[in-house]
């Protein structure tokens, strides 16, 4: 099985892993009778990884997220118990097992809800604990560094530190790491970085919302008809091209299940962003998608299809999360060709099976510009018919790149990608 690493180290930063490398460091630079020695400290590491591995390939499952996020504290305590330094109610042991026992529990929930603002409440109390976990984690190492001073100093002895350190001195040492202000700043900058994560995944929610809507592909086609599909007629539109690159060797790697899977997600994204901005879904074959815009004769097409594409090329790090949480590979890159000419759009197809369907030069050009996109090095390539119908504020936005020999042109022509 190949390892994801970037789904790896976002097991390990988003989640509740980094929390124990904190504590792990947090035992090696602060020297007192209860420090773990470098080979028990390599031990609770190990499980670490190995907690990390198991998340990042089985963690979708809610009941395995739970039991999974034991792992390590199990190790911690076990290590503590064999080297007779294990005390039940020190405030570390309250905090590892409590971090992950409110953790595991509230990401198991938000996977396994089904409405989208239940999910987002479980989001908002993960992200409050990611929060409150962080900055007792530190208060716990201030304090030890305080206990440490002391120790070897001669102020305090053994017992003394055990009982400072005690889950019943939590209360009174906390109020009193509350009286620094420097204290309270960091709070207020952990409080901060939590409220980003929180965003980030109300935003990513959003998205899975979206996809869960328009997860059937029939329904995609049902959106796509409109006055120039029923009459037949030739239209001068913007046409949007897009297919996932190498997706061919991917799919030869993975069950016909799982290839259908991705292709789901990947069709529901270009119907939200499509239906968003008044374009039609107006092919789907394998890992290509038609979208046309302008069917009923806007005078603003150009512009509907470019921020159409930029919404799509906006959502990808939302679908690459969504299929790492469902455990499917994302696709690491996706190419997008745009062109405006002219389409003959109709209904196609045997009696009782009909559907939008559109071919033209506009396809042909549009396609032929989505497969230059590997060779130009851009995720979207737009030709000069496209860019001379833009607004001044989307030109701008974009880069003459090079030139191309299009269909039906006798010299190179300019094709422009984003700055």
């Amino acid at each position: 099985m190949r390892l994801d690493i970037r789904r790896f180290f976002d097991e390990f930063f988003l989640y509740s892993s980094q929390f124990f490398v904190f504590f792990i460091l947090m035992l090696l630079i602060t020297p007192a009778t209860d420090t773990l020695r470098p080979a028990s400290i390599l031990i609770v590491t190990f499980f670490l990884i190995v907690q990390i591995l198991l998340l990042v390939g089985q963690g979708h499952k809610p009941i395995l997220r739970i039991l999974f996020s034991f792992i390590t504290p199990a190790a911690y305590t076990l290590v503590r118990m064999l080297s007779g330094t294990f005390i039940s109610l020190d405030m570390a042991n309250a905090f590892i097992w409590g971090a992950a026992l409110y953790v595991g529990f509230f990401q198991a929930v938000a996977l396994s809800g089904r409405g989208t603002w239940f999910k987002r409440a479980a989001e908002t109390l993960l992200a409050a604990g990611v929060v409150l976990v962080f900055v007792f984690f530190y208060f716990y190492l201030d304090l030890r560094l305080l206990l440490s001073r002391r120790l070897a100093a001669g102020e305090i002895g053994s017992a003394q530190y055990d009982k400072a350190l005690g889950i019943a001195r939590f209360g009174p040492s906390f109020l009193k790491f509350l009286e620094t202000p420097q204290n309270l700043f960091l709070i207020f900058g952990v409080a901060t970085f939590g409220l980003m994560l929180l965003a980030s995944k109300v935003n990513a929610l959003g998205l899975r919302s979206r996809i869960a809507g328009l997860f059937d592909t029939a329904r995609i086609d049902e959106n796509a008809g409109g006055p120039a599909a029923a009459a037949g007629l030739a239209s001068i539109v913007t046409v949007i091209s897009s297919d996932i690159r190498d997706f061919t060797g991917l799919a030869e790697r993975l069950s016909p299940e799982r290839s259908v899977a991705i292709l789901n997600r990947y069709y529901s994204v270009w119907a939200v962003a499509a239906d968003r901005h008044g374009g039609r879904i107006a092919g789907t074959a394998g890992d290509s998608v038609l979208v046309v815009f302008g069917l009923m004769g806007e005078k603003d097409a150009a512009e509907r299809a470019l921020a159409c594409a930029s919404d799509f090329i906006a959502e990808l790090p939302g679908l690459r999360d969504d299929l790492q949480s469902a455990s499917l590979p994302a696709p690491s890159d996706v190419s997008i060709g745009m062109h405006s000419g002219t389409i003959v759009a109709g209904d196609l197809g045997v009696q009782g099976s009909r559907r939008l369907g559109v071919f033209g030069e506009a396809v042909s050009v549009a396609a032929r510009l989505d497969s230059l996109c590997r060779e130009f090095k851009q995720d979207l390539l737009l030709s000069q018919p496209v860019f001379r119908q833009l607004e001044l504020e989307s030109q701008a936005r974009l880069v003459r790149i090079g030139e191309v020999l299009l269909r039906n042109s006798t010299q190179p022509v300019p094709v422009y990608g984003t700055k």
